[in-house]
């Protein structure tokens, strides 16, 4: 995850696995992206889904790198676009955590509001948690397992209404 963040941003930062998210703050910027399994051309179910965290300057530091562009002509898109996309980088990273993934997929990262990411990285134990080594740097990803069960009666509290599509 270090070298992803160096090969987008050209800054450093070392993960480290943690037991705990930082605080959330009004300003970080919330994703999520599920990971279903199943076959192609068949219903997918949710299996796990990848959280990130991230601050205001790791935003805009990540959006200026990706579109060339100083942090003053960003615009909310392109943070959004720019964090989504780190999402799905780090979701690749994480899915050895899940052990057999022939039939994993990932879906597709959104942008959330602070209360559903809160709420949902605190529903499940983390199968993957890690934050920034550096305190100054607010950067965490984890990844907790969501019950297929639960999900397929349409139990599953987790997740939206509709739940989380992995069909492109």
């Amino acid at each position: 995850m270090s070298e992803v963040w160096a090969s987008l941003t050209g800054q450093t930062c070392a993960f480290a696995s943690s037991s705990s998210l930082p605080l959330l703050q009004a300003d970080d910027a919330c994703f999520s992206l599920p990971i279903t399994d199943g076959v192609t051309g068949y219903t997918n179910h949710t299996r796990a889904l990848v959280l990130l965290q991230m601050g205001r300057a790791e935003a805009l530091a990540l959006a200026a790198a990706m579109f060339g562009l100083p942090a003053a002509e960003l615009q909310p898109a392109d943070l959004q676009d720019a964090g989504m996309e780190l999402c799905n980088i780090l979701s690749a990273c994480l899915l050895e955590c899940l052990g057999d993934t022939s039939l994993s997929h990932l879906g597709l990262p959104e942008a959330l509001a602070h209360e559903p990411w809160q709420r949902l990285s605190q529903s499940a134990p983390a199968l993957a948690l890690y934050v920034s080594d550096d305190p100054a740097q607010r950067l965490a990803v984890m990844m907790i397992e969501i019950s297929t069960v639960a999900g397929e009666a349409g139990l599953n509290p987790l997740l939206p209404p509709g739940g989380f599509s992995s069909e492109h």
